[in-house]
């Protein structure tokens, strides 16, 4: 095969190479067998051909993150075109370009049928898409499957070679079966083995560029060895000659298939792009306060984006802290707001567009501070005087416009978008860039300039990073992930993440290890009745820590009692065990079951045993100081679906001191936390009335700040004086643990804060007319103390408000409802204030 015809058999005659150079022709005849040979440079272009379109192939691929989805169908058919296009199809017409006929005769070069060539380039193209879909359709490895994919593939590749070949106008063409089944083992064997390990590494989220590589670069070889070999064992009978070409021409072929490489190179330039964008994004990330979202679905997988990161929006590049003293943490009061708004997102949503509006008209204000970054400002100008407005206030509006953002790159409403975690991650603890030895004198003398700062929580870590967390149903995880998103196991892409983040993997780890258990099981008590231990624990600047459980932080250590109530005769065994220690407690109730009834003896057993239980979990002899509060208090449980009313349980409480420097050594059950997050928490259980009352204290805040910044925006330049007032309608309103000893006189002073069913004149409001007040007509009630007048003796007129004529006294009527915590943090500072009291007398 492949033989030179005998110079006998035909008359000779000249014609032109390809190179233009005269040589000596034969007159062929049809059938003859036409001698052929291959140039080098062609069959080292064709496999480069094939090497790019395998591997912007596999790019896509990797990017797919399910079988349903607009987004992931047009990966799918951009995938199927780069491999069955490019790398099989162009693949093949190149190599046929080395092919060189006889001595290079123009008129005896390989011409194509235009039809033929139409049908080999979709062939391949439709066959791969079967072959891609049906990898997609599970993220398990399957050998079964993967084979019938590998079997796919490579015929895909030996049909569109043998359909090429049919589309040769000028020459018939016969082929070895030895070589057409050596061809095909190779094509599907390589096929299955590059698209198994590229499986396996997807599967796995390995994400290393040059495994990748070496997949396209044996699936390419699948293409390529599959080609050459089949050639080999071709041969050529002339059917005709022409010195007019016919068909799809040698020249204009190379030109389709460069366009098609080029656009495939295109494609992975700009994939190359996007993962320097967000290594970029992640690198500053690491050294802002962030937003993430962490869902994870019913298997216990977590979300992430198709390059493996979470979903994340910047909230500011720093917390601005307004004292050298202020850290901002989970024991912070603004991460508490944080903490209630993420738990009453209907409440908060309708003030978005206002917080937006705030936020641009703050941005765009001349007289911003100009410590003020890119998104973030916290003083104001308006009418011609300052009114401050603390970074707290500011960093709650970020917080809020991040969680929108953050919800609509999910294509999820806000009020499903989680809850705040209750834990901060510091980034920026494992710094590339520092590992290096060189850089040890630069990283002390960041961290010296940190500390000039007054940043001292800087040596933690340089960004922090909030969690907004959730638990997916199995509807919501398919619909993310025809959105673009994908599921992964947390020991795949922990390490992956950790260093997008810059934290250790083992941190990160225990971090998100700690959200799933969170979400896996109710935080709230069963009903009945428990016994509790409430340990405070001093910090620094007059802080508090409390002892909580680690997976649920809104409990206490607690033991779960078999009664379902308290009755009369048992309130009265308990009110008489009120201020005694743990052990007298126990030596109280051994005496007392020693000459009790049967039914008494069984409460003061249980009783007993659950002291024992709980002295138990605690495992530390603090807990014998700690005293019995008679008193039981009622407090939110878990409750059916069904029932409309929220079940309470019944709590007895220890109470007790700790020692600053006390820990909990108890198998990492229990930790300290931040008593004023706790006391947060208490408010947030499903169904709680305050948040209604949380819901109108933002309302107040934020409605106001946004009205008048925006007005103040739209008439810059325009102000006039007026006097300071120490009463603001933005002021914050922080709720009220007690209520003045004097009732004032007082007058009712409606003001209104706009008309949910019709658009507001405000152009801070929007149009959008619905919310958690449901279309109602939202006022504030302002309590207003008007006293009379009395003249001085002196001047005859009042010293401060003497030109008014009246003293006036604004508050808002406090909303919150004390929940036990409060009540116990009041009577244990109370209990210790008269402690102090006494041992300075004494």
């Amino acid at each position: 095969m492949g033989g030179v015809f005998p110079p006998s058999v035909g008359a000779s005659i000249t014609s032109r190479s390809l190179s233009g150079d005269p040589v000596v022709d034969f007159h062929l005849m049809k059938g003859d067998i036409v001698h052929h040979r291959f140039n080098p440079g062609y069959i080292v272009l064709s496999y480069l051909v094939s090497f790019v379109g395998c591997w912007t192939a596999l790019k896509l691929l990797h990017r797919r993150t399910s079988h349903r989805g607009y987004y992931n169908w047009y990966l799918l058919l951009a995938a199927a075109v780069s491999m069955g296009a490019v790398a099989i199809w162009a693949m093949h017409y190149i190599g046929n370009r080395a092919i060189t006929m006889l001595d290079g005769q123009r008129e005896l070069q390989i011409q194509y049928s235009a039809g033929y060539t139409g049908g080999s380039f979709f062939l391949p193209i439709c066959v791969v898409s079967v072959a891609f879909y049906l990898l997609s359709l599970s993220e398990e490895v399957e050998i079964i499957r993967i084979a019938v994919v590998g079997v796919l593939t490579g015929a895909a590749v030996c049909g569109m070679h043998y359909l090429g070949q049919g589309g040769i106008a000028n020459y018939y063409v016969s082929y070895s079966w030895p070589y057409v089944l050596g061809s095909a083992f190779i094509a599907v064997t390589a096929a299955t083995i590059a698209l198994g390990v590229f499986f396996y590494l997807k599967h796995n989220w390995i994400k290393n560029w040059w495994k990748r590589a070496l997949c396209a670069a044996l699936l390419a070889a699948a293409v390529s060895g599959m080609h050459w070999v089949a050639t080999v064992g071709t041969t050529y009978r002339l059917r005709r000659q022409s010195r007019k070409a016919s068909g799809l021409g040698r020249q204009g072929t190379v030109i389709i298939v460069l366009c098609l490489a080029l656009g495939c190179c295109i494609t992975l330039m700009a994939f190359a792009v996007i993962g320097q964008r967000v290594k970029s994004r992640s690198a500053h990330q690491a050294q802002q306060v962030v937003l993430a979202s962490v869902i994870f679905d019913t298997e216990g997988k977590l979300l992430v984006n198709p390059e493996g990161t979470l979903p994340s929006r910047k909230i500011a590049k720093t917390y601005l802290e307004e004292t050298y003293d202020e850290i901002f943490d989970i024991d912070h009061p603004v991460f508490s707001w944080l903490y209630r708004a993420s738990h009453n997102w209907p409440g908060v949503v309708e003030l978005i567009p206002r917080m937006k509006a705030h936020l641009r008209a703050t941005q765009e204000s001349k007289f911003s501070s100009p410590w003020t970054d890119e998104t973030t400002s916290g003083r104001t100008a308006m009418n011609g005087e300052e009114d401050q407005v603390d970074f707290g206030t500011t960093f709650k509006e970020l917080f809020c416009v991040a969680a929108s953002e953050l919800a609509e790159a999910t294509q999820e409403p806000l009020e499903h978008s989680g809850v705040l975690f209750e834990s901060i991650m510091y980034t920026g603890t494992v710094d590339r860039a520092r590992k290096k030895k060189k850089n040890t004198k630069a990283l002390t003398n960041d961290s010296l300039s940190n500390a000039e700062h007054g940043q001292l929580h800087s040596s933690f870590g340089r960004g922090q990073v909030l969690f907004l967390v959730r638990q997916a149903s199995r509807q919501d995880a398919m619909r993310l992930q025809a959105g673009g998103f994908g599921f992964a196991a947390l020991t795949n892409i922990v390490p992956s993440l950790a260093h997008s983040m810059e934290v250790s993997p083992g941190e990160l780890s225990t971090q998100l290890h700690q959200i799933q258990r969170s979400l896996s099981s109710d935080s709230m008590l069963e009903p009945g009745v428990h016994l509790a231990c409430y340990v405070l624990r001093p910090k620094f600047h007059g802080r508090w820590d409390v002892l909580i459980n680690k997976d649920h932080k809104n409990l206490l250590p607690s033991v779960h009692m078999t009664q379902s109530s308290l009755s009369s005769w048992q309130k009265d065994v308990v009110r008489e065990l009120d201020n005694m220690t743990a052990s007298e407690c126990y030596l109280y109730l051994q005496d007392r079951k020693s000459h009790a009834e049967s039914q008494e003896e069984a409460f003061l057993a249980e009783l007993d045993d659950a002291i024992s239980s709980l002295a138990g979990q605690i495992d530390h002899p603090l807990f014998q100081e700690a005293r019995f509060l008679a008193r039981p208090f009622s407090i939110p449980c878990q409750t059916s679906d069904s029932s409309r009313n929220r079940q309470r349980a019944t709590v007895m409480m220890f109470r007790v001191i700790a020692d600053a420097h006390y820990s909990s050594p108890l198998n990492g059950r229990f930790e300290f936390g931040s008593s004023r997050l706790f006391r947060a928490q208490q408010h947030v259980y499903p169904r709680s009335p305050d948040h209604g009352a949380f819901a109108r204290q933002v309302h107040l805040q934020f409605a106001g700040l946004a009205e008048a910044k925006t007005s103040a925006s739209l008439t810059s330049g325009q102000s006039t004086p007026r006097r300071p007032s120490s009463v603001s309608a933005a002021s914050p309103v922080a709720p009220s643990v007690g209520r003045s000893e004097r009732e004032p006189r007082s007058r009712k002073i409606q003001t209104s804060m706009g008309d949910a069913r019709s658009p507001n004149k405000n152009p801070a409001w929007g149009n959008k007319a619905h919310g958690f007040f449901g279309g109602i007509h939202v006022q504030r009630e302002v309590s207003v103390d008007i006293n009379e007048v009395q003249d001085h003796p002196e001047t005859g007129r009042d010293i401060e408000l003497g030109p008014y004529g009246a003293h006036s006294e604004a508050s808002v009527a406090p909303a919150d409802i004390d929940t036990f915590a409060d009540e116990l943090m009041m009577l244990m500072m109370e209990e210790r204030r008269q402690q102090s009291v006494t041992r300075k007398s004494s």
